[in-house]
């Protein structure tokens, strides 16, 4: 964008020699259907920039959405830096010139989404008379375009989105109540499997009517990819080397070590053609490249951002993540998974004698991320002798992660690269299932 340029040109003008800036727009939609209605319609633009200055090792910071107060701005990231102490492991990326625009294939018009989406709620009462409620069927879309320029040479523009739906219901056969959610997602609407939505939120509702909980015991769990992704994410910030340097990950020190079983992989891939938003550079400039986190079960390496990788004199991973134009970089992922293996889920689930199939994990932001210990909640379907069978609730599920890598014994070959982070199935020996 011109006036980027321009601005920056200016910046020179009042006397900052390093200068970066970080300008985004982002495009929402939203629809929401309730017992036949548009219960929400939304359509919302917004854009913004902030400033990072560099004054005698101090960074200031500072930000805007009215492009109108830019030399406010400026004079409040310039004031900002006089505030912070030296620290010369900042740094901002040098030379990068790029172009990563992605095209995407155009939506239904806005009338046709909210007709399919009524229809959508149809086919879940329809499915089974034990549903009792729809409590609305809701998809949003986000459009994101962000540009990086600095006095370092860096000139970048990228874009990207994604969009997803979701849907909860009460179901009840007059003795017991339960709820049951779900959630696709994908890059346009033709990559939403809404079937499988309708289908899998009907399916874990009803089966868990007239659920117990179970003896307590230690037994194998089958985790569908919907949760193994819930964990990975709450474990991905062991891989930080920002949370790593601050000892505030169970991975510290722990480089070069066997920490997981020979058949787990954990890759983060961005320039992936599979990858949920490829990408060509993170939010900082840097190139993003294909690496192994754990391979055969060795850690391999940690995510680096620029700040991250100077205090270790090392190259930066190209994970520097910004939430937002409000926000400053931090070590983040783009495209994290576990490699998929050979068997498939029904396979996996005809090699347990006695276990767990998990359909939902609660309190999972408890996980201690320094020590690695945890007790969730779960449900789900017991597994008995290779089959699904009598529905089971309010187990606790409880361990180590360190102990819970060792133990993923087999990985399914189940993977939809439907978000940031994604992972096939997991079966997971010897977990201590409690109960009553």
């Amino acid at each position: 964008m011109e006036f980027l340029e321009e601005f920056l040109i200016y910046t020179q003008k009042k006397g900052v020699k390093d200068v970066e800036l970080f300008y985004q727009e982002v495009e929402k939609e939203h629809i929401s259907i309730c017992d036949g209605e548009i219960e929400n319609f939304q359509l919302s633009k917004e854009g913004g920039l902030g400033i990072r200055v560099l004054r005698y090792c101090r960074q200031g910071f500072a930000y805007t959405n009215n492009l109108s107060n830019l030399d406010i701005t400026l004079e409040k990231a310039i004031k900002a830096s006089e505030q912070m102490s030296e620290d010369d492991n900042i740094m901002f990326s040098k030379g990068s010139k790029g172009i990563d625009i992605k095209e995407y294939k155009e939506d239904p018009p806005n009338y046709k989404k909210i007709e399919f989406l009524k229809e959508v709620e149809k086919k879940i009462y329809s499915k089974d008379k034990r549903i009792k409620r729809v409590k609305n069927v809701t998809w949003e879309k986000y459009k994101i375009r962000s540009f990086i320029l600095n006095t370092l040479g860096t000139n970048l523009e990228y874009n990207y989105q994604y969009q997803y739906v979701y849907t909860e219901i009460g179901v009840s056969d007059g003795k017991d109540e339960k709820s049951s959610w779900d959630f696709k997602s994908g890059r346009v609407w033709d990559d939403i499997d809404f079937e499988d939505l309708v289908n899998k939120v009907t399916w874990k509702g009803t089966a868990l009517l007239g659920a117990k909980s179970k003896k307590s015991q230690r037994a194998e769990i089958i985790i569908p990819p919907s949760q193994a992704k819930d964990i990975l994410s709450v474990f991905a910030s062991a891989f930080s080397s920002d949370n790593v340097q601050k000892g505030k990950s169970i991975l510290k020190g722990l480089l070069g070590e066997k920490i997981a079983h020979d058949k787990l992989n954990i890759i983060e891939d961005p320039t992936s053609e599979n990858a949920f938003i490829r990408r060509e550079f993170d939010d900082e400039g840097v190139k993003t490249k294909k690496k192994y986190l754990i391979k055969n079960g060795y850690l391999e390496e940690y995510l680096y951002n620029l700040y991250t990788a100077k205090k270790e004199n090392k190259e930066s991973t190209g994970n520097g993540e910004r939430i937002n134009y409000r926000a400053l970089p931090n070590v983040g992922f783009f495209n994290l998974f576990i490699e998929p293996g050979e068997k498939t889920e029904e396979e996996i689930i005809k090699t347990v004698k006695e276990g767990l199939y998990v359909f939902s994990l609660m309190g999972l932001h408890l996980i201690d991320p320094i020590s690695g210990d945890f007790s969730i909640g779960a449900d789900g379907l017991w597994i008995r002798n290779g089959e699904l069978a009598e529905p089971v609730c309010e187990v606790t599920i409880s361990g180590n992660l360190k102990d819970f890598l060792k133990s993923i014994v087999d990985v399914g070959n189940n993977i939809t690269f439907d978000n940031t982070v994604v992972s096939p199935t997991l079966r997971v020996i010897n977990i201590m299932i409690a109960g009553k």
